[in-house]
């Protein structure tokens, strides 16, 4: 005896009913005994009307006037009028194969499997898809996607168009959301995921499998094969997986998602790109789409958590005045702030900020550590020195560690190095002497020069030679929009990256940098959702650096403000940094896409992928060539990681908590060993 098999297919527009008409006869085609079709049209009612007059003796056509409007309140009301425990959904655009139906109907003989999956070709109208079109994104048009498992394979979720479940699964667990889902030409989704994943985490032991034979190929219309629908289906699929993960958890709604972000993406930029260095110029354009489609995601998820509108806002540039600045005199207070989770090396950073030339400093060690016990009374033991606090921030991250040393400090001037680094004895009378020669009148920080403090391992060669840290000896100011005839004391314009002003890593780095307090006052203190710490890994320095230069003020690269820092020793360790630096430039550019850039980084994408992956651009040209090898595709994987990394650390982060900062002199820690 054969299953017995509901058909529903949801319908809400009269210009496809052509292509309902074709998909039910299809349908009735390849029905058994018991099998039954059933047509949901979904607040529309000449359209119900029409579909009843021409199948009401073949199939049950009911409207969706009881449920909430959209794909998955139309859904909801077929499996209500369904009789067979197996309910298959097509989509109303799509065409079933010659064979669907039996395909589906042997998969559900294992007990198992409480659903499946079928493949969804699609039918390109105008016969080709454009050729600008990345194939691993055929899931903007509802479509099968490069990186899906093959034929038998278990799978998060089946695609929308071509699937079918037990009923008693979807009784199970309530149905579709009706949170999540398309509504008439709303470009949204994520209901089959969630149903996924609420089947497998309700019924123990279940499985859900693609399965061969059951096919469909589904219309993907001309207005569908526009850049514009694809941008606007990305953001509307990154609003919906942020929903999805408010319900269930980024560790299961994205589980998925991290390894096509991961490997099926940067697997697709390498291919297009070396495709286009092979002649086809339109692998350049796929691999910036691809690009362009994780941004979008991105933007979507990050907006729809944070309330915030997906209009980009409009912004004012801010003129000379607000970017004034009082002098500043040597002889005042300047406030270093150190954050550690407890390296051993911190002593060592602290004794050579203790051991500046200029005296006049406050020293705040902010402990990030996390543990019950601080590690700080026992790594810095013995150190005795009035000038030396610290603080205890309980919030994980560097840019939340960074930001509790901000407020605990009272100079004008506020630098920062990290924990593994050892100032130069000259590094604070350095920079104050360049403050106070500041000639431009919008100084508003001072980045310098980073070099090893050893050189034992072949890979902390690689960095060094690299010029990762390193910016050189040549002086240079920074200014954005630039002003090629901005010459100063401080040092002559510089000339800018492609990417420039939106990553700023030429400018400097977080391990030597120094503002005005008055700087951050205005432009904000470091973005906690960006940094070490954080699922971003990184960019919170650019990212301020940045800041400071879009609000007017200059910032100046220094070579005689040095700090030495230990590199990496070993391969693996420079691979995890490396794959951490894409990470953390992906998401300052993500974070741009947020609050309104999209155009201008779309704008530099592809030139930015050549100046990343050339060996000989100006970024890569001094690495040494089996450094630039063994290492890109790591950085590349973060790129393509970064977009849903920012969303992701946007997701987790706190909206509102009230910090409570302890403070301890330093002495007093040294001699109780007790930790706030």
């Amino acid at each position: 005896m054969t299953r017995p098999l509901s058909v529903v297919v949801c319908a809400y527009t009269e210009e496809r009913l052509e292509s309902v008409t074709a998909l039910a006869q299809a349908v009735l085609a390849q029905a058994e005994t018991g099998d039954e079709l059933i047509l949901v049209v979904d607040h529309n009612q000449h359209l119900l009307d029409r579909l009843t007059r021409e199948f009401c003796d073949r199939a049950q056509v009911i409207g969706n006037s009881s449920s909430a409007q959209g794909l998955s309140g139309a859904r909801n009301s077929g499996v209500a009028q369904a009789r067979n425990d197996v309910v298959v959904f097509l989509d109303d655009d799509s065409l079933l194969e010659v064979g669907g139906l039996a395909s589906a109907r042997r998969a559900f003989d294992d007990p198992r499997i409480q659903a499946i999956g079928g493949e969804v070709r699609p039918d390109w109208e105008g016969g080709v898809s454009p050729s600008w079109f990345p194939a691993e994104f055929r899931w903007v048009v509802g479509c099968d996607y490069l990186g899906l498992p093959k034929g038998g394979t278990s799978i998060r979720n089946p695609i929308g168009a071509a699937m079918a479940v037990r009923r008693s699964a979807l009784e199970r667990i309530g149905g579709f959301s009706e949170d999540l889902g398309r509504v008439g030409t709303l470009p949204a989704g994520c209901e089959e995921t969630l149903m996924g994943i609420e089947i497998r985490a309700r019924i123990p032991d279940s499985d859900i499998v693609r399965v061969d034979g059951f096919t469909v190929d589904h219309t993907v219309t001309r207005s569908r094969q526009t850049r514009r629908y694809y941008l606007r289906r990305c953001l509307h699929e990154g609003r919906s997986k942020a929903l999805l993960s408010q319900q269930v958890g980024s560790s299961r709604g994205l589980e998925s998602e991290r390894k096509y972000v991961t490997r099926t993406l940067p697997r697709g930029v390498v291919t297009n790109l070396v495709a286009a260095l092979r002649g086809d110029m339109s692998g350049l354009d796929r691999a910036v789409m691809i690009i362009a489609g994780l941004l979008a995601t991105a933007w979507g998820m990050a907006s729809a958590r944070s309330g915030m509108s997906t209009t980009p806002p409009a912004r004012v540039a801010q003129s000379d005045d607000d970017s004034a600045i009082e002098a500043f005199s040597h002889g005042e207070l300047v406030s270093v702030v150190v954050a550690t989770v407890g390296r051993a090396s911190l002593r060592a950073t602290v004794e050579s900020v203790l051991a500046q030339s200029y005296t006049n400093i406050q020293l705040i060690v902010v402990d990030n550590s996390l543990l019950v016990e601080s590690p700080l009374p026992r790594i810095l033991g013995g150190i005795t020195d009035d000038r030396l606090t610290y603080v205890v921030e309980p919030v994980k991250g560097v840019s939340v560690a960074r930001n509790a040393g901000i407020a605990a400090a009272t100079g004008r001037l506020i630098a920062f190095t990290d924990d593994d680094a050892r100032a130069d004895e000259g590094w604070i009378e350095a920079l104050v002497t360049d403050f106070s020669s500041d000639d431009t009148g919008r100084l508003g920080a001072i980045t310098g020069r980073v070099t090893a403090t050893e050189l034992t391992t072949v890979e902390q060669r690689w960095f060094e030679d690299a010029q990762i840290f390193d910016k050189g000896l040549e002086p240079a100011v920074y200014s954005y929009p630039v002003e090629p005839t901005l010459n100063s004391e401080l040092g002559r314009s510089a000339e800018p990256s492609i990417f420039y002003p939106w990553t700023c890593g030429e400018v400097g780095n977080g391990n030597n940098m120094a503002f005005r307090a008055e700087v951050l006052a205005k432009v904000g203190r470091f973005d906690e959702t960006l940094g070490p710490g954080t699922p971003t890994r990184g960019g919170e320095d650019l990212d301020l650096i940045r800041r400071a230069l879009l609000a007017g003020y200059v910032v100046a690269y220094r070579p005689g403000v040095l700090v030495g820092h230990r590199h990496r020793s070993t391969t693996t360790e420079l691979r995890s940094q490396m794959y951490g630096y894409g990470v953390g430039m992906s998401s300052v550019l993500t974070k741009l896409v947020v609050s309104g850039y999209l155009m201008r980084i779309l704008a530099i994408v592809p030139a930015g992928f050549g100046f990343l992956v050339n060996p000989g651009s100006a970024r890569n040209e001094a690495k040494p060539e089996e450094m630039h090898r063994g290492l890109v595709f790591y950085e590349l994987a973060g790129y393509m990681n970064g977009p849903v990394m920012y969303a992701r650390s946007r997701l987790s982060r706190v909206k509102a908590r009230r910090r409570r900062v302890a403070r301890v002199p330093a002495s007093a820690v040294a001699l109780s060993g007790e930790s706030a």
